[in-house]
């Protein structure tokens, strides 16, 4: 049965500040600042002036390149982070950010891998790199994505149509520019930016519980209109986290990337304390831990609170076969014999 039908972990629901800290990243290129931009047109825009004002601003980026775009995009996400604005405007403002911010993402340099770097040292616990000036903009654009949800949430308690689309799209970006970041630090052999697995279990469960004791929110009714299902959204990012340990492969491979979504629906989050109390060989996901699955270091007890992940066998399958001819990390390949016809190994997912 899956978890979503029969409840989620006791804990309580992450308490968000509508104006949260700064992030505090650790970044690998010089630190930004107003006085390192090329003029002040470049400045953050102000974001209660009218919307055309940072439409023009936003144009303004398209001539001067990635490098200054870049600084320029983060002083601005962490300008309208602090900004006090209502709903609407925050999320039309996060709107107009969208396509300029991946634009430049496609421009900004990647990290290069030298003949004896791992494709993914990352994901075996050896991250080499700090987190870039592309990854800090995903960081930042999910940060204002999942401000602007919980605000929303908080100021249209019972939404109508056109604000359950907007929140359809919030949901869909959430989900997609949290991938964005795991797949660049697997990619890439970068450090992930701090707290991006603990708010996405945290964004998880306040979804979890707003389905359960809000209004029905998740299921836009206009024609054409594709409703979120967070719960595959969640686990096809819980899938791509241990697959990325299990097989290096894996995170470049277009078949294991086809298949997240199938194997997502596929998966079934089942309660850790139906039988299963002692097994061994399980991967724990705590909720309030920055983290991906993680092999539990003994038998599954009974203070583990949460939903066991039990993914489809084609799914291990499909990994073994990108493992082959390359050496899996000791502790993970136990998890990789599992993977036989008839055998449905599992992962746990737990609150801490």
């Amino acid at each position: 049965m899956d978890g979503s039908a029969r409840g989620f972990p006791v804990v309580r629901s992450p308490s968000v500040p509508v104006h949260p800290p700064a992030c505090g990243l650790t970044m690998s290129v010089t630190s930004v600042s107003a006085s390192t931009l090329p003029g002040s047109t470049l400045r953050p825009p102000c974001f209660d002036a009218d919307l055309a004002a940072v439409r023009d601003w936003l144009g303004v980026l398209r001539s001067v390149g990635v490098r200054s775009a870049g600084p320029a995009l983060i002083l601005a996400l962490e300008a309208l982070r602090r900004a006090q604005v209502p709903a609407a405007r925050r999320l039309a403002i996060v709107r107009l950010f969208k396509a300029p911010l991946l634009k430049t993402c496609a421009g900004l340099p990647k990290p290069g891998l030298g003949p004896s770097q791992s494709l993914n040292a990352s994901a075996v616990g050896v991250p080499r790199r700090g987190v870039t000036l592309e990854q800090r903009l995903y960081r930042l654009m999910f940060q204002n994505l999942h401000q602007a949800l919980i605000q929303c949430d908080r100021e249209s308690l019972v939404p109508d149509g056109r604000q359950a689309l907007h929140r359809a799209w919030v949901l869909h970006n959430l989900f997609r520019f949290c991938g964005r970041q795991l797949r660049y630090a697997a990619l890439w052999g970068c450090r992930l930016p701090v707290n991006a697995w603990r708010d996405l279990h945290e964004l998880y469960v306040y979804l979890m519980v707003r389905r359960a004791t809000g209004p029905a929110v998740e299921r836009p009714a206009s024609p054409g209109n594709r409703a979120v299902a967070a719960s595959i959204e969640y686990k096809q990012l819980l899938l791509f986290g241990l697959a990325a340990q299990l097989a290096e492969r894996a995170v470049r491979s277009s078949a294991v990337m086809a298949g997240l979504s199938r194997w997502a629906a596929a998966t079934v989050l089942e309660d850790p304390h139906a039988g299963l109390q002692g097994e061994v060989g399980l991967f724990v996901v705590e909720v309030m831990q920055d983290r991906p699955p993680q092999r539990h270091p003994g038998p599954l007890d009974t203070q583990l609170r949460g939903w066991v992940l039990l993914p489809p066998a084609e799914f291990f399958q499909q990994l073994e076969g990108n493992a082959q001819g390359q050496a899996a990390p000791p502790s993970l390949a136990p998890a990789l014999r599992q993977s036989v016809p008839g055998q449905q190994p599992r992962v746990a997912v737990t609150a801490g």
